[in-house]
Formats: structure tokens, sequence, C-alpha cells
């Protein structure tokens, strides 16, 4: 059965001008191609409201800032999405296991199944993979987009040693499902997702389709705990751990003292006081089967 696509290549993604004419001719061969890739992503958003609903499916080619921009806009036209990782840390593509080789996420697009999964929401910004306040959107002040191209994910890893020369604790205070707690810390991300912050899994057990968020809390701690503490970030084991934090839950209000910058998928969005909650399954996704 012939279906229709409409593929978008966001521009500034890492990866972003990769040689895509092969996977476009295989899209092709199952039927008819829109393809778009706009002067700048700020345009991504108005090329899906605007052919999504005419195509059977979208396939859209970028990381996760540029699946964070058009996120909106595929919950209105509900299309199911297929994902080229273009981007440099690829944490929604992780989480849902898929290739981070174009040609290998094209078989999945091609031939994988269709799969519903939660989106969530803090204040009235629209994320899928986490948000985040303290040493995480530290970390993404000290990288930039220069470093971010030239050397991938390393430019995470030098942005976390940067952020932890002047790490600065904060209290916080969580209220969710009817319990609050408060805590002194480093760093709060509240997830919808398994993998964030270019490669940091939230939980080993973690799921994007269970309708909970999973918080994590980095109490306050001298440089040598918490350069052990990452350990546990990278994998996730967060059992026995007395200086990270974590609870699930189906909404979070947070407060902080004092006010702190909010980071969704990466990228500057809000800030606190913050209300989180989860959207259950609102998104199609193609994935392996």
């Amino acid at each position: 059965m012939s279906q229709s696509t409409l593929m978008i290549c966001n521009p500034g993604s890492r990866s972003g001008n990769n040689p895509l004419q092969n996977l476009r001719e295989r899209l092709a061969a199952l039927g008819e191609v829109e393809f778009r890739q706009p002067d700048h992503p700020g345009q991504i958003p108005e090329l899906i409201r605007e052919h999504g609903p005419n195509s059977d499916r979208i396939v859209l080619g970028g990381g996760d800032g540029t699946i964070n921009l058009a996120l909106d806009a595929l919950l209105e036209v509900d299309r199911p999405l297929g994902i080229l990782p273009l981007g440099t840390a690829n944490d929604l593509a992780r989480s849902l296991g898929l290739p981070v080789d174009l040609e290998r996420a094209m078989d999945v697009i091609v031939l994988g199944q269709v799969r519903r999964i939660d989106v969530a929401k803090a204040n009235d910004v629209t994320f899928i993979n986490a948000i985040g306040m303290g040493l995480g959107p530290r970390m993404t002040q000290e990288m930039d987009s220069e470093e971010k191209s030239r050397f991938g994910i390393l430019a995470y890893l030098l942005g976390i040693l940067r952020a932890l020369r002047g790490q600065r604790h904060f209290k916080a205070r969580i209220d969710f499902d009817g319990k609050t707690r408060r805590y002194d810390c480093l760093q709060v991300t509240v997830a919808n997702g398994i993998h964030y912050g270019g490669g940091m899994t939230i939980a080993d057990d973690a799921k994007i389709d269970d309708g909970k968020l999973d918080v994590l809390v980095v109490s306050y701690q001298g440089y040598l705990r918490l350069l052990a503490s990452s350990l546990r970030l990278r994998s996730g084991n967060m059992r026995a751990a007395d200086t990270v934090h974590h609870f699930r839950c189906r909404s979070a209000s947070i407060t902080t003292q004092p006010d702190q910058e909010v980071t969704a998928d990466g990228e500057f969005r809000t800030q606190t006081p913050v209300e989180c909650q989860v959207g259950t399954r609102s998104l199609q996704v193609i994935t392996p089967e």
C-alpha cells in the first residue's frame, strides 16, 4: 500500500547537511515524498502544520532540539513520526532504541512499527526527554554550537567539567501526588524519557510510555562525591544512593530558592516555579519491531 511522506531536515542540526538523496529515494519507492529543508529551524512547525495533514507520515531529520521545536505541531497533526538522528546527543533516539546510523534508521522508518509514547509539559512548554535546573542548564551555558559541531558528544563532557567548577546549590520543594519533599541540591531533573543531557540515564528501569514522570535530585555534595555520583547518572542505577534521589509521579510542582532557569530537551524554555504533568501516549513514533 502506497504511503505519502513529508520529510523535513533541520539545516541547523549537527549533521543536517549530510547527503540525504539515497534516503529520499528509499521513501519514494513507497509513495509520494514531499521534501522540505527550511532556511532556518523556526520554519519547521509551520511546515508540519501546512503539509503534515496531507501526509501518511512525517520524517524529521534533526536532534533533540529539533524534535522539541516541532513537538506541538506534531501533536496537532497526529501522524506517525520517523526520526533521522542528525543531532549531537540524540537522546530520544536512544530512548526509543533507534540506531544513529542513518541507513539503519531509515530501515526502521520503512519496516518498523507505530508506537504511542508519552509527552510532558512544564508550565506551558512541551518536552519529550527531560527538563533540568541547576547543573544541567549551567552545562548548556558552558557549551557553544561550534564545540557541539566540532566535538559532538564530547562537548557535553566539557560542559559538565566547566559547570562543576562553579557549582551552586539551591533549595527545592517538590510537591507530587499528595506528598512534599525538600532538598538542598545541585540539580533537579524531571524526565519523561529514559535518556537526557547527552546520554545520561534517568533510571535503568525508566519507560517512555508508562504515564509517569521520573524525578531525579542530586543533593549538595563535595566535588569528589559528585564525580562518583556522575557514574550513577550515566548508568541510571540509583539504588542505595544517598546523594542522588529518585522517584516517580504523575505530576509535580517545583519551587526553588532562588529561582532557577529551566531547560527543556536542552533548550532554555522556562523558569521556576514550574508545574509538570505527563500526557499519556500522546505522540505516534515509528520504532524497531
